[in-house]
């Protein structure tokens, strides 16, 4: 049986509305699957192609490569199905799958040389610029060892002409600057990179400032080094897309004297090696933990502990410094041989040799207030000094539990002086430092303190979740925290929406428990989807919310607009005729309108509708109106009338009439729920 189109759109939409992370990936594949059963190769073509960008920007390579040959072979076959813009998306996304075809050394050389040659034959065959081509010419010739190679291609690509699909001002001259730091021109690395560190795209400053970081060093531009390092890793450390840069991180951690800085970047990435976006990632990254690892061992640390967990967090484990530095030695000469092989020469495998044996360039460069780095002159500064040198003192003394707590005193001051990078560094130390002392309260009052920061940012969701998990499952609850229902909730609404709603609903039960109805309904009305996207669908919702409502838990005054969140449900659930009538009593036409065209009743639906469209003042109703009446027409037979309207007020037979998501989301909009 194969899968209708709405259904295909609803299957996408739900996959959209999961986290970004296996089960999307895997609802996104079914997606695809059902579009390729049901013949639907424009449907598979438009989901495929959205869904290229989003594969590339989570570290889901093998995804992107699959999804980006088949939308390329349907393009070359059935072109009728494509746009202009589909043709140059495609070109765009060429260098994406370029640079991913290089990290797997599955795929043979010939193929990625070949598929350099056919995106500079289409390039010219649509009268664009080389300039795309010539860089990431040089990119292919880096990694294979041929540095002139490269050289002469990034010479070539400085003297094409930029156009629409060359990368962006900061991006282009960042895979130059790491093929001069290859070659060991550092002053020229600087001086090429300096212009461009301060952004450019998704893909900036981080990944300049991580290219940068062995220049700064060798070149004797510390502050810029230090600097670099935490603007880099703040912004690459949530996405496995960047396992490659975190291992740039971590080489310039072991060869600055900061191993001890680096083990926690090193213990919060291992699980990625599970999963990682590439087998070249993995290399990247094995090779500079490994480098960090050796180090701590030489400063007489191998015993000390690794605290490892899977990537999908089911097994945790301990092991040690020597023996996490062994584990991967041996990933990393692996995969470097297995480069090796496919590139036809040792390049990668003496470049990974020299790095597991790199010596310190120099002996210690201070990255943390705890680690010796100033604090910025800002009121309370000199009383957070103290604070630090207290740390340094009761850790001299052997006392590891008053070092820890004080560590966190030193996080709360920064926190207080609005030092948000430093405070945050700070209390992910203290953290360590507690749990390794066994303070599970004062561990517990640290981790609240990283949410709360984390909370700042916008980029730090999956940080997020796994501390709640962790605060939830302390065996000490600090007295001074809120309850674990207040935590749970205020922390939801950090997250993406659907685990945002499965943790409301967490906090929902202990309300319940706790006998507080009020929070219970607050949680769960804040639970009631206000967009298309907004999913599952939860029938558990309806019948909680409602038994609030008659239980008189819910507040008068805020009942029309729980009805219309609750009939919006009722909608994604199916049961159209129960949400028609959830909001029959309320000052909801709009989606009144929308129910009954959908129950087959259109000419209801134009009477509930046709006085919105000229008497709303600020027009903020009356496109949605003037497409309800549009449809309510056709519906009833009357496309004459239908078509007069729509070119009256601008309405898009082909767009607005047809994308239903878009009009539900506006009548969401209304309803002011």
């Amino acid at each position: 049986m194969t899968t209708p189109e709405p259904d295909l759109q609803r299957m996408l939409t739900e996959a959209y509305g999961l986290e970004r992370g296996p089960a999307r990936w895997a609802a996104l594949d079914a997606v695809f699957r059902h579009a390729d059963a049901a013949d639907n190769t424009a449907f598979g073509f438009r989901a495929r192609m959205s869904a290229i960008s989003d594969l590339h920007h989570s570290g889901e390579y093998a995804r992107a490569l699959t999804a980006f040959s088949w939308c390329l072979a349907t393009f070359d076959r059935e072109p009728e199905l494509t746009t202009a813009y589909d043709a140059h998306r495609l070109l765009w996304q060429y260098k994406w799958i370029v640079w991913e075809v290089t990290q797997f050394p599955g795929v043979a050389l010939d193929r990625a040389t070949g598929l350099l040659d056919d995106m500079q034959r289409r390039y010219q065959a649509g009268g664009h610029s080389l300039h795309a081509v010539f860089q990431h010419r040089g990119l292919v010739a880096q990694h294979l060892g041929d540095l002139d190679g490269a050289g002469r291609w990034y010479g070539e690509m400085l003297t094409a002409r930029h156009d629409a699909l060359s990368d962006c001002a900061a991006c282009v001259p960042s895979g130059h600057v790491a093929h001069l730091v290859a070659a060991g021109r550092y002053e020229e690395a600087v001086e090429t990179g300096a212009p461009y560190t301060n952004g450019g795209c998704t893909e900036q400053p981080h990944w300049m400032l991580s290219e940068l970081l062995m220049a700064y060093l060798h070149t004797g531009r510390l502050d810029e080094a230090a600097t670099g390092h935490k603007r880099a890793y703040e912004r690459v450390r949530d996405s496995r897309h960047h396992l490659e840069l975190i291992g740039l991180n971590l080489e310039f951690c072991g060869r600055s004297g900061n191993e001890r800085h680096a083990l926690p970047i090193v213990e919060r990435h291992l699980p990625w090696l599970d999963r990682p976006s590439s087998p070249y990632a993995a290399l990247e990254f094995a090779s500079g933990a490994a480098l960090v690892l050796r180090r701590l061992a030489e400063r007489g640390d191998a015993g000390a502990p690794v605290r490892r967990r899977s990537d999908d967090g089911t097994r945790r484990w301990v092991s040690t410094v020597g023996q996490t530095h062994d584990e991967l030695v041996v990933l990393a000469r692996k995969l470097a041989a297995e480069f090796d092989a496919r590139n036809g020469n040792d390049y990668q495998g003496r470049r990974i040799e020299a790095r597991l044996a790199a010596a310190p360039v120099v002996g210690e460069l201070p990255l943390t207030v705890l680690g010796g780095r100033p604090i910025a002159p800002v009121p309370g500064g000199e009383a957070t000094a103290a604070l630090v040198r207290r740390v340094a003192d009761l850790t001299a003394a052997g006392d590891r539990e008053g070092a820890a707590r004080t560590q966190l005193e030193v996080a709360y001051a920064l926190r207080n002086a609005a030092q948000w990078s430093d405070a945050i560094e700070t209390a992910e130390e203290a953290q360590r430092s507690l749990d390794g002392a066994g303070l599970a309260e004062d561990a517990a009052a640290a981790r609240y303190l990283l949410i709360e920061l984390y909370r700042r940012g916008s980029r730090h969701r999956g940080l997020i979740a796994a501390l709640v998990d962790e605060l939830m499952a302390a065996p000490a609850w600090p007295p001074s925290l809120p309850s674990r229902a207040a935590v749970l909730e205020e922390t939801s609404f950090a997250l993406d929406w659907q685990p945002g709603v499965e943790q409301r609903f967490r906090a929902a039960d202990l309300y319940r428990a706790a006998g507080d109805p009020a929070a219970e309904a607050r949680c769960l009305r804040a639970s009631l989807p206000r967009r298309y996207d907004e999913y599952p669908a939860d029938p558990e919702l309806v019948t909680r919310l409602d038994a609030l409502i008659a239980a008189g838990h819910v507040p008068a005054a805020d009942l029309p607009g729980v009805q219309g969140g609750l009939s919006r449900m009722q909608e994604l659930i199916g049961d159209l005729d129960g949400a028609l009538r959830r909001v029959e009593p309320y000052p909801f036409p709009l989606r009144q309108a929308h129910l009954l065209l959908r129950l087959g009743r259109p000419a209801e639906a134009e009477a509930l509708a046709r006085p919105i469209m000229d008497a709303d003042d600020d027009g903020s109703q009356s496109w949605t109106a003037w497409v309800l009446v549009a449809r309510s027409l056709r519906a009833q037979g009357r496309p004459v009338e239908a078509m007069a309207l729509m070119e009256e007020h601008g309405v898009d037979e082909d767009y607005d009439l047809d994308d239903e998501y878009d009009l539900v989301d506006d009548i969401a909009d209304h309803d002011r729920y």
